[in-house]
């Protein structure tokens, strides 16, 4: 935007000058200007003259990149300056890191908590064990898996989507798709039921006998082909080298990713703050000649609004532009909604002209294993857009169509078992229980005295917040009192819970209900105290200006999960 502000702004002074109105005044000023040049430049040597021009050169250029080089706004970079200049100071510098290495401490003491029978294993065993040796050492895994014992009481927020009378059946089905499959690589296509996952799932979201897809290893990496694909196909197509997609603030942090990957400018525009939906007319004026795409979720994640998925796609069309849909989360919930009684849904698929891919991932409400979702095209040439091709190989022709070259075929096995299990009346079984629940969760939480919803939930996640006291208070009561597993947002603080399966026993929402109703009891008998613990990291990590701090924290958390044993000294103890 600010190099064509520049260039048209040339481009107009340089017209007029050719204007026979104009000419001899352009002529005039432009030897008045060298005249008064040469007078001011007599008083210095030629080098010096030389070294200043160069200076100059650079504190524009400097200034020009500051301004206009960055899709960030100048404020954001402004205080991002003032911030990483402050943390250089010696005494700050050494604060900063203190606080930051307090947090990665008190997070390997909770991550690191291992079976006192457990060893941790560094090295390889010097001869292999024999099957009931693993079969112990694997059953002891999955009794320090806390998330696994939530999820058999039906207290985990998503993570694990199935649940129900049959769920170890329905296991036992996939265990079995798994073994006769366990040896197979996609890569090496013969006859393989990938092709069938992505057929049925552009049917189940409107798309004709011209929409296609992939299959691939999570939403994450659905997200990253579409952008590839919009990328190379308007390179192609508008000769757009220096890209940009226009997203809510809510989108998910995949999209983050896939342009900070691919070298695509990602521009983040606030949702209403009301609806928490996508606020079209603020995404529009962000939409310039480098504009590839627009991104709409269905549901977003943090407080479950769906996008106004036709609007825009009106947008996309006017620009010309594509329209990407997210639906990674809503997945196999949202294409039943209207048969599951919500006849008011909007629509949202490829039924909806403008709308050009489509994110879902099979594994979250499609109930198949870890790593398998779907990206969907509206059209044969954008998906080839996503495939990387090389020809010129010494090992011969090779080309893949997604990011990884061999895939694990098991996985789009069970994937396939899973859908045929399911089957239409399955899944819509499934999406009635689940917005049954919602419903219920919903209109309990409105009616507790301290709480109120974020937003109307339009599909599985119920995301709730606080006028009166700290809602990051509410996790000492709900997550280590009663047990529950709480996904925990900001901006504003709130907390939500997806609604799965697992969720699906009777009186479950009910048993829920009646443990928030009693931990928000108790709060509001003391609203302004201040959240301690864990909660009291959340709150402070959101009201943190200086965002880098949290971005040390997050990567000390990431580097901890990779670690075998605890590297920091602890102060709780080696034992707990």
């Amino acid at each position: 935007m600010g190099v064509a502000l520049v260039v048209g702004l040339v481009a107009v002074i340089l017209g007029a000058c050719q204007t026979s109105q104009f000419a001899d005044q352009c002529n005039d000023s432009f030897a008045l200007a060298t005249a008064h040049f040469n007078k001011y430049a007599d008083q210095y040597e030629p080098y010096q003259v030389a070294v200043i021009s160069i200076i100059i050169y650079i504190l524009i250029t400097k200034t020009y990149c500051f301004l206009f080089g960055d899709e960030r706004p100048w404020f954001v970079r402004a205080k991002q300056f003032v911030f990483r200049s402050a943390r250089k100071i010696p005494f700050v510098r050494k604060k900063i890191e203190g606080e930051v290495e307090n947090a990665l401490v008190g997070i390997e003491h909770d991550l690191l908590k291992h079976n006192s029978e457990w060893k941790p294993n560094q090295s390889l065993p010097e001869k292999g064990l024999d099957d009931d040796k693993i079969s112990e050492k694997l059953k002891m895994l999955v009794e320090m898996g806390t998330p696994d014992k939530r999820h058999a009481e039906g207290k985990v927020s998503g993570t694990i989507y199935v649940g129900g009378d049959d769920f170890q059946k329905y296991t036992d089905l996939l265990v079995k798709a798994y073994r006769l499959f366990a040896w197979t690589n996609p890569l090496h296509s013969n006859v393989f039921p990938g092709a069938e996952i992505v057929r049925m799932s552009c049917s189940l979201f409107g798309g004709g006998d011209e929409t296609c897809g992939c299959h691939t290893s999570g939403g994450t990496e659905s997200i990253l082909l579409a952008l590839r694909a919009y990328k190379e196909f308007y390179k192609n197509k508008k000769n757009i080298t220096n890209p940009n997609v226009v997203v809510p603030r809510t989108a998910h942090p995949a999209f983050d990713k896939g342009c900070d990957y691919f070298g695509i400018s990602l521009r983040r525009v606030p949702e209403d703050q009301t609806t928490r939906k996508a606020d079209v007319h603020a995404m529009a004026r962000c939409i310039d000649s480098n504009t590839i795409a627009l991104v709409g979720s269905c549901p977003q994640y943090p407080h479950g609004a769906v996008d106004p998925i036709e609007d825009l796609a009106r947008l996309a069309l006017k620009h010309d532009i594509g329209l990407h849909v997210d639906c990674c989360l809503g997945s196999f919930v949202v294409p039943f909604m209207r048969a599951a009684g919500f006849g008011d849904f909007p629509a949202f698929d490829f039924s909806v002209e403008g709308v050009t891919s489509i994110s879902a991932d099979t594994h979250k409400f499609g109930c198949a294993p870890k790593g398998s979702s779907v990206v969907l095209y509206s059209n044969k040439e954008l998906r080839r857009a996503q495939y990387s091709v090389f020809p010129d190989w010494p090992g011969g022709v090779y080309g893949t169509p997604t990011i990884a070259g061999s895939r694990p075929g098991a996985l789009i096995a069970a994937t396939w078992t899973a859908l045929m299990y399911h089957g239409y009346e399955g899944y819509l079984s499934n999406t009635k229980k689940i917005m049954a629940n919602v419903t219920t969760i919903a209109n309990g939480i409105k009616g507790i005295d301290g709480l109120k919803l974020v937003c109307e939930p339009e599909g599985p996640i119920v995301a709730w917040t606080s006028d009166i006291f700290d809602v990051n208070r509410m996790l000492d009561g709900l997550v280590h009192g009663c047990g529950w597993d709480l996904n925990v947002l900001q901006f504003p603080p709130s907390v939500h819970l997806c609604v799965t399966m697992a969720h699906s026993a009777p009186g479950m929402a009910e048993r829920f209900l009646k443990d928030i109703a009693s931990v928000t009891a108790e709060l509001m008998k003391n609203p302004n105290e201040k959240p301690t613990g864990a909660a009291a990291l959340y709150g402070v990590s959101q009201s943190i200006p200086d965002r880098t701090i949290i971005d040390d924290i997050v990567r000390g958390f990431v580097d901890t999960i990779f670690q075998v044993v605890p590297e920091r000294g602890h102060r709780h103890g080696s034992d707990d």
